[in-house]
């Protein structure tokens, strides 16, 4: 049983690119399209059975776009051929010369483009649902424009919110006929896959493709599949890319859902259509693959996912059991900012001081600090709440400063390091992503001067750099000493000022949830109290709620279904009414649980 490994690369502007490869076999790389999460989707009764049965007979090879899911949002360059150079950075990277290739819906036109400027490199091209002229081009009367221009103001508007109404045209629209579970995780998925602004900026850029001149330039052999009545992409866009491309076979499906479901009475014809043509064996019928995604660095060997998931959740089990009675400022590093593990808690402490030290007195020594964070512990919400926990005297002199390199120009760059110089105060600049932009030489050579103006300073100058590449603060030197200035700029942090902050544990997660639980219930006027155990193992144990945003908005919503003069969160308040989820879970937990249900976790500031 394999499980997605994922990773990271950076693209040739700096911008964190997230990948992962799953399965056994020869490659089959997937374009990334908009709606996508690599962890999220994993699980997502939308679009799981895709991967698992796809990586079934191939080594299955996704990645996020840019300012998407897992990838780097603080992108600023979505332009139509930026996205086609990230496909190529990462079938680069991972050192992939020839592969067969699926573009499905706004994936398309990034195949397309790629298997027109290296036909070398792609032996089968796969295009599901997709198109080569952007929306603006389908249909110009009047009535056509005005009808898409309100259903993206609408997106817009209600992306990512718990509204009914507005989670029903979005179901209409990609996957009518969904499940009410499937169209939650429809909605959550758009949550925790990009913003509102990002979605906006790639629908504004697909909207206007035009690949028509470039389709006879595609010499793979092509399979085109679209569902006739599909009411995202009209089946005429389907039929025009199979009759441009010299070498394509066009196969109708019956139905209307943009993203296949898997009782869609043409997904069995999907797969065996691509199988076919492949080809493979029809396997579909094989048990999938396991559905818990991990993080791992290149070369580790996956362990085997049931073994890994029941280890978690007897760990799970037994942390929550001996939880009675939590004070969250306990496990405080600054207010806001928490860490179960008593060590690593202490760590960011002295960190903490360190740099709190620095602000408050000309030292005449290099104030500078490295920090090697995993992708969702927090960084910047930890270097914030530091500024944020100084003594209001000291926090009203502080200049403060945050400079995202991957989302940098180097203009934009030099102009944020010289805004220190005008301020005659104590200031502190986090530097995030530093190790971003390795093909570059100024972000290092424009830095360097700065980080030695401490030395000679009236006031504190505190710089705190942040990244997250490589598996470990080891690894992630290793990268930025093989870099122009990269070994100067190490050279300037003292050895006593580097710091590793690991991905968020299962108390980690625990923490964030009973204060969200608390956050929702100020916010709403409600004094939550205590939280059931068995909730808090549902919380630990489910992927989806792997980081703070994601727990942010399932806290929310259990808080708004607890009666008025509850001030406990249940485990049913975790569900809405008539979730299969709630039943299905409760039965499978219970047995080993038990001791669980109908306890609770007592919880105060």
């Amino acid at each position: 049983m394999l499980e997605p490994q994922i990773r990271f690369t950076n693209a040739s502007d700096g911008v964190s690119i997230c990948y992962a490869a799953v399965g056994q076999g020869p490659p089959l790389v997937k374009a990334a399209n908009w709606l996508s999460h690599l962890e999220f989707d994993w699980h997502s009764p939308v679009w799981r059975h895709w991967w698992q049965q796809l990586s079934q007979d191939h080594l299955l090879v996704r990645y996020d776009e840019r300012g998407c899911g897992l990838s780097d949002w603080a992108a600023e360059d979505f332009s139509f051929d930026t996205l086609v150079n990230d496909l190529e950075t990462v079938v680069d990277t991972i050192g992939l010369d020839r592969f067969p290739l699926l573009g499905i819906s706004q994936g398309g036109p990034v195949a397309i483009a790629f298997a027109a400027r290296h036909p070398e490199r792609v032996s089968k091209l796969v295009l599901y649902g997709t198109y080569n002229r952007g929306r603006d081009l389908w249909d110009t009367s009047p009535s056509s424009l005005e009808e898409h221009a309100a259903l993206q103001t609408l997106m817009r508007l209600g992306w990512g919110r718990d509204d009914p109404a507005y989670r029903q045209i979005l179901a209409a629209k990609f996957v009518s006929g969904a499940t009410k579970e499937q169209i939650e995780w429809l909605n959550d998925l758009q949550g925790v896959s990009t913003s509102a602004e990002t979605f906006v900026k790639l629908q504004d850029e697909f909207g206007k493709v035009i690949l028509e001149n470039h389709m006879t330039q595609v010499l793979a052999p092509t399979l085109v599949l679209h569902a006739r009545n599909d009411a995202v992409v009209p089946f005429q866009e389907g039929r025009r890319v199979a009759a441009s491309i010299p070498n394509a076979r066009f196969v109708p499906l019956e139905g209307k859902n943009h993203i296949l479901l898997e009782d869609d009475p043409a997904w069995p014809v999907f797969l065996s259509e691509i199988r076919r043509f492949l080809g493979v064996a029809d396997t579909s019928r094989r048990t999938p693959v396991s559905a818990t995604p991990r993080h791992s660095a290149v070369g580790v060997r996956p362990v085997d996912a049931d073994v890994a998931a029941e280890e978690a959740s007897r760990e799970a089990r037994s942390l929550i059991t001996g939880m009675d009675d939590i004070s969250l400022s306990r496990f405080d590093v600054v207010p806001g900012y928490a860490k179960y593990d008593e060590e690593v808690r202490n760590i960011l402490k002295d960190a903490r001081q360190k740099i709190a030290e620095g602000l408050q007195q000309s030292s005449g020594r290099r104030d500078n600090h490295f920090f090697w964070a995993a992708s969702g512990s927090g960084k910047t919400y930890f270097v914030q709440q530091v500024v944020a926990s100084l003594p209001i005297e000291v926090r009203l002199e502080v200049c403060y400063q945050e400079l995202n390199l991957a989302g940098s120009t180097q203009d934009h760059f030099l102009t944020g390091l010289e805004e220190l110089d005008r301020y005659n105060g104590p200031c502190l600049c986090l530097i995030d992503e530093v190790d971003a932009k390795p093909g570059e030489t100024w972000p290092y050579e424009a830095l360097l001067p700065y980080l030695d103006a401490a030395l000679s300073r009236e006031t504190g100058l505190v710089f705190v750099m942040a990244g997250s590449s490589g598996s470990n603060i080891s690894e992630m030197k290793q990268r930025l000493a093989a870099r122009p200035k990269g070994a100067d700029l190490l050279s300037r942090i003292p050895g006593v000022n580097e710091y590793q902050i690991p991905p968020m544990g299962l108390g980690d997660r625990i923490l964030v949830a009973l204060s969200q639980f608390r956050q929702a219930g100020r916010e709403a006027g409600r004094d939550v109290q205590s939280v059931e155990k068995l909730g808090l193992y549902y919380v630990a144990v489910t992927p989806r709620l792997a980081n703070a945003r994601q727990l942010r908005e399932f806290a929310v919503r259990a808080v708004q279904r607890m009666p008025h003069g509850e001030d406990r969160v249940k485990y049913d308040h975790l569900f809405s009414a008539g979730d299969e989820e709630n039943k299905e879970f409760y039965m499978l937990a219970v047995p080993a649980a038990s001791d669980l249900v109908n306890r609770y976790v007592s919880v105060e500031d």
